[in-house]
């Protein structure tokens, strides 16, 4: 049972299945090989740029990927990210690494205690900062995310070790607001600023909300070269099945808003896509369930050898 307190802690943080050959092993059902029926046999890649999509306590599950990029040597040339992947995006392209970041998050997450410590203790804020009763919603993101993410964080897009858009809603605007430059820390704000929970972001002039209400998983704002593999990963989807019983209010607004992602990705897929689109298997778990980050990166890792085998292929290594 999902609880509000759990929420209020945890709030910051046609496809193709193609074969190379007629004898070929079939790819799991989490890992979609999206390139075109004329494409089975791709020209080489030199590189590959890296969409991480949102979804909340499911985003954890790109750090295993993140993990098998450092492990195969390959830099992404540019990352996209919405909410949770522009947050570990973010992380990522200022120089931490992927090992380091599932040792930090685990060491957040994992247990209740160490990330009340580092919400009330270790920063200047504290919880009186964090809920704004005048503003529009609960939680200012900036500094929720200030007081959890690493020393590491880049203050800049420009410090940034590797080009990062990330990808937000402009509230009155109605549309995708793509931020690349600039203060980094209120842009990944703006990308999880889920309505209700946390407060919008005033930036540029513009309001911004959650970008998962445009772009949950943001393959097309890549902007790359023919030699250059695009490549998603999309956590957007659930096992939910109708056990007999009626959710609450609180689990069916968490659930309504996994849908709507998961129904833009869908609806987008049926015009583009990227090269190789991942969905690890983590339906199982649900939006806001981030003390279960253990159980998410277990679920994730399941599809760290074919992953690795998809990012060989493309990149038509031994």
């Amino acid at each position: 049972m999902i609880e509000r307190r759990d929420i209020l802690l945890s709030a910051g943080a046609g496809l193709l299945a193609a074969a190379s050959s007629a004898a070929s092993e079939p790819l799991p059902n989490w890992i979609v090989n999206s390139g075109h029926a004329q494409d089975l046999a791709p020209s080489r890649k030199d590189g590959i740029a890296l969409a991480l999509g949102g979804g909340a306590a499911k985003g954890f599950a790109h750090i295993p990927f993140l993990e098998c990029l450092d492990e195969l040597g390959v830099r992404p040339t540019q990352i996209a990210g919405t909410s949770m992947g522009a947050i570990l995006g973010a992380v990522y392209c200022s120089g931490m690494s992927g090992r380091d970041i599932r040792t930090y998050t685990l060491d957040l997450f994992a247990k209740r205690r160490p990330l009340m410590q580092k919400l009330l203790l270790d920063t200047g804020d504290n919880w009186a900062s964090l809920f704004n009763l005048v503003k529009p919603a609960v939680i200012d993101p900036e500094v929720l995310l200030g007081s959890l993410l690493p020393d590491s964080l880049k203050r800049d897009f420009s410090d940034l070790q590797i080009p990062l858009k990330v990808v937000a809603t402009d509230y009155h605007g109605q549309s995708q607001y793509v931020i690349s430059e600039g203060p980094l820390l209120s842009a990944i704000a703006a990308s999880s600023a889920l309505p209700v929970l946390l407060t919008p972001v005033r930036r540029d002039g513009v309001l911004l909300i959650d970008g998962g209400f445009v772009n949950p998983t943001p393959f097309d704002v890549l902007d790359t070269p023919d030699d250059i593999a695009t490549i998603g990963i999309d956590v957007t989807g659930s096992d939910s099945h109708d056990d007999g019983n009626t959710p609450g209010a609180m689990k069916v607004w968490i659930s309504s808003f996994n849908i709507t992602l998961h129904s833009i990705v869908e609806a987008k897929l049926t015009g583009s896509h990227p090269d190789l689109l991942v969905r690890p298997p983590i339906g199982q778990f649900s939006t806001m369930e981030f003390f279960k980050v253990e159980a998410i990166l277990a679920a994730a890792d399941q599809a760290r050898d074919t992953f690795k085998r998809e990012i060989d292929a493309v990149l038509d290594r031994p």
